[in-house]
């Protein structure tokens, strides 16, 4: 029997160890604070440091979302691989929430809303589809995976990313030309992983830089958004609005200033929520073939956080 230390901040626990067991009946599943410090092997969501502290012998961590950036914060081993799951059953469930509101800008949906409270009947011009450009930040599975799905709308996509990709429909841009890519679009999707570099990337220079009326949707994390920022351009009508899944500090205070602004769309980190099978899926070959063979593929950089 070989140890696996398990820790999940935030998901339902017991919707992992029943699969996880019987996908792996030769581990023992050590449910922190329950622990074996010659586990070598670890599936977490959102450890703490004492978390790391106590399993010295840690050669592999799982990831059992997207986003590593809470990892990362930790004091771990240098020699320490980290795997993140790539879907999970996320990258459809981003693209329908990211296709919704931008649907719901583009045929202005609030201002119908408001019609109906007013009992008023009145039918509005459509936009030209052409001049609403949407530019895609971060092309890893997920925003792909969102930029192919606005292109089956017949929306212009422009996409973003540290080296330039190859997209079919779609206008890439490598990291050199973030300037460009933003004035080149009016709604901007942000599905960037959380780094030193790329926090605070959407703050007031950047967003100024969309076509004018633009619209903000954030599916990342909160990290990436200097919040005051957007608000002043909402007041100052630069953008129109925004829809935020993630926001710096979750959940939300009932003071938020975030919540003052009607313009602002909020759900509580919902756009992509991971699904145990398509994990599992990932996750089971590759700790089989750690224990059977001890190698590994598929770790991220830590340097770079993704």
């Amino acid at each position: 029997m070989y140890p696996i230390a398990f820790y999940s901040r935030h998901a339902e626990t017991d919707l992992w160890l029943a699969p996880l067991k019987a996908a792996l009946p030769e581990a023992t599943l050590n449910v922190w604070p329950v622990h074996d410090q010659r586990a070598t092997v670890a599936l977490t969501w959102a450890p703490d440091q004492a978390f790391i502290d106590a399993h010295p012998n840690l050669k592999v961590i799982f990831n059992m979302g997207a986003g590593v950036d809470a990892i990362l914060s930790l004091n771990l081993p240098a020699d320490i691989a980290i795997i993140r799951v790539k879907d999970g059953g996320m990258a459809v469930q981003l693209a329908e929430y990211c296709c919704e509101a931008v649907i719901r800008f583009y045929r202005d949906f609030p201002q119908y809303e408001q019609q109906r409270q007013q009992h008023r009947w009145q039918n509005n011009l459509l936009h030209h589809r052409e001049d609403y450009p949407v530019g895609v930040m971060g092309l890893g599975v997920l925003g792909e995976k969102i930029a192919q799905s606005l292109r089956q709308f017949d929306y212009p996509v422009n996409g973003w990313s540290h080296s330039r990709k190859a997209i079919p429909g779609v206008t890439c841009y490598d990291g050199q030309q973030l300037e460009a890519f933003l004035r080149a679009s009016r709604i901007l999707i942000c599905v960037l992983p959380l780094t030193d570099k790329t926090r605070g990337i959407l703050n007031f220079h950047h967003l100024s830089l969309l076509k004018d009326d633009g619209y903000l949707i954030n599916v990342a994390r909160g990290g990436h958004l200097i919040e005051e920022d957007l608000i002043q351009l909402i007041q100052t009508r630069k953008i129109r609005g925004a829809t935020l899944d993630v926001t710096q500090n979750e959940p939300l205070s009932d003071e938020d200033p975030l919540w003052q602004v009607p313009q602002i769309r909020i759900t509580p980190h919902i756009a992509g929520k991971t699904q145990v099978e398509h994990v599992l899926a990932q996750v089971v070959p590759q700790i089989t073939r750690w224990f059977r063979q001890g190698e590994i593929d598929g770790a991220i950089n830590l340097h770079q956080g993704y």
